[in-house]
């Protein structure tokens, strides 16, 4: 997947209800209330920030890209996509961003450092300047090393021969799996620059970061699901177990407790507004969330009867023909799980 395919992926699912500037936020992983809920109103859990770092000019760039290319129209308030874009193909993709949350940076680090200590010392060479400067990422995989007894040169051609399997096996393209073994770095060895990568593969650097994540996220699932003795090791702590975010938990545990949302919010000494957007991500992960106390019934089949017949999402819209709805009471109706109606 190319970087304004990316783009594109999201603004098709978005289409005339969010502005221009949402699917960056969204690629960058911002966990704001209006991130977070757009992803389950949405269901762009895949494309939750998996280029973090994305600089707000590159973005601004592609998106003048899809404009000349004919793939969006001029509309000052929302994305507004041309018939070329809503006929475009959404390439299929390995992404998991909301899974892994860009722990998957921290999956490759452990990897590098232990690719290239194994690399050297089965060279006999036990001094180096370690790829990884990271100080919690250098002590775990100093326990690796020696749980796995790293001096075995029969570990480390299991380690090898595990590495290959799982990396074969996984469902990407070989310009995927060259983009990821080009950044390891060995005995000798340095791992390519992302310059030196984009212009072997004639790639933008953009495109080549995002096939790079595509690949670690194939690749992690492949080693989850065959579970080899020595990668399975790697994934530890990697994968999210929890779907909320770490403050939307804590205002869930006080909410189990009885507290009400203005409480919550008092305890927590944050806005209401932020408190109301932890209820929101709860309704929109949790399909036995009780939302009775904010949203009446009939006020909700009410919202989502509205939401359905206009074929729209966007609160401004649906609160203009149900004025005696807050803007959190129709956040919270949207976000609630089908089922739950």
């Amino acid at each position: 997947m190319l970087f304004t395919e990316l783009i594109l992926a999201i603004m098709k699912a978005v289409d005339r209800q969010r502005t221009l500037t949402s699917p960056f936020h969204l690629i960058k992983g911002k966990k704001s209330g209006q991130t977070i809920q757009d992803i389950g109103y949405f269901n762009l859990y895949p494309y939750f920030g998996v280029l973090p770092k994305l600089d707000k000019k590159a973005y601004d760039q592609a998106v003048q890209r899809l404009f000349m290319e004919g793939y969006l129209l001029e509309n000052e308030q929302v994305i507004e996509l041309t018939p070329k874009a809503l006929d475009a193909e959404v390439a299929p993709s390995p992404l998991n961003g909301w899974k892994y949350r860009g722990n998957e940076i921290i999956f490759f680090q452990r990897l590098s450092l232990i690719v290239q200590t194994l690399s050297n010392t089965s060279q006999g060479i036990k001094i180096f300047d370690p790829i990884v400067n990271k100080e919690e990422v250098q002590a775990w995989v100093k326990t690796y090393l020696k749980r796995i007894g790293f001096r075995d040169l029969t570990v480390v051609q299991t380690f090898k021969e595990q590495l290959l399997a799982t990396l074969t096996n996984t469902k990407i393209s070989e310009i995927h799996k060259m983009i990821l073994m080009e950044r390891l770095s060995g005995h000798e060895l340095s791992g390519l620059t992302w310059q030196q990568i984009a212009d072997s593969k004639e790639l933008a650097i953009l495109d080549a970061q995002l096939m790079f994540v595509e690949a670690l996220h194939g690749w992690m699932a492949a080693i989850e699901h065959a579970k080899p003795s020595l990668l399975i090791g790697l994934m530890e702590g990697i994968i999210q177990q929890s779907s909320l975010t770490e403050t939307a938990k804590r205002t869930e545990k006080l909410f189990e407790r009885g507290f009400s949302l203005e409480q919550i919010a008092s305890l927590r000494q944050l806005k209401t507004s932020t408190i109301e957007d932890h209820f929101v991500e709860l309704a929109m992960n949790d399909p036995y969330f009780n939302f009775t106390p904010f949203v009446d019934p009939q006020l909700y089949e009410a919202i989502i009867a509205e939401s359905r017949q206009r074929k729209t999402k966007r609160l401004r819209d649906i609160k203009e023909h149900l004025p005696q709805a807050s803007y959190f009471q129709i956040r919270l109706a949207l976000a609630i799980r089908e089922e739950q109606g």
